[in-house]
């Protein structure tokens, strides 16, 4: 039986994760994958919000699961574009919002100005700090890691194949 892999690992870049992720940067360019990463934070503020508004529902539950899963990949695709891994934290948010509204602000500074050494120590901040909230939202909502994992594996399979159809429409 095929063990998935738990949040953690999929952070240390699970070889089918890489080859899948790395394919998507090849293809769209940093540029494209960095702006999605943005609009993916935005949706999981809206999603904490819902849960926020409307309290824990099956709906807004499987909202945040998902939105929550599509920030994983995309801290992944930042580490691996702007090379961050490993940078130590030092800022802390006081909400998922704030955290997720940093990251935004982060990339996009590095968008329009270049990746500085200053601008990638504050990337880095705020994706450490990001993942640091959404462990914190999994274990407040009661999801679970492999519930996460069958999303981002979900996602991924997904990318996979939309990445084998663009080859083939070369």
């Amino acid at each position: 039986m095929n063990k998935q892999p738990t949040i953690e690992e999929v952070y240390k870049r699970p070889e089918y994760f890489d080859a899948v992720c790395s394919k998507s940067i090849e293809h769209y360019g940093v540029t494209k994958q960095s702006i999605v990463c943005m609009e993916e934070c935005a949706e999981l503020i809206e999603a904490y919000n819902d849960r926020k508004r409307d309290g824990l529902t099956d709906e807004t539950r499987s909202h945040m699961v998902e939105e929550m899963a599509d920030v994983l990949i995309c801290l992944w695709l930042l580490e691996h574009m702007y090379d961050i891994k490993g940078r130590d934290i030092r800022t802390y948010h006081p909400s998922p919002v704030g955290a997720c509204a940093a990251l935004i602000k982060a990339v996009s500074k590095i968008l329009r100005y270049g990746t500085e050494e200053e601008r990638l120590d504050g990337l880095a901040d705020a994706v450490e700090d990001v993942r640091r909230w959404l462990m914190l939202l999994e274990t407040e909502n009661g999801i679970t890691d492999e519930e996460l994992n069958e999303w981002v594996e979900r996602k991924t399979v997904r990318q996979q194949r939309r990445n084998a159809t663009k080859e083939t429409d070369k």
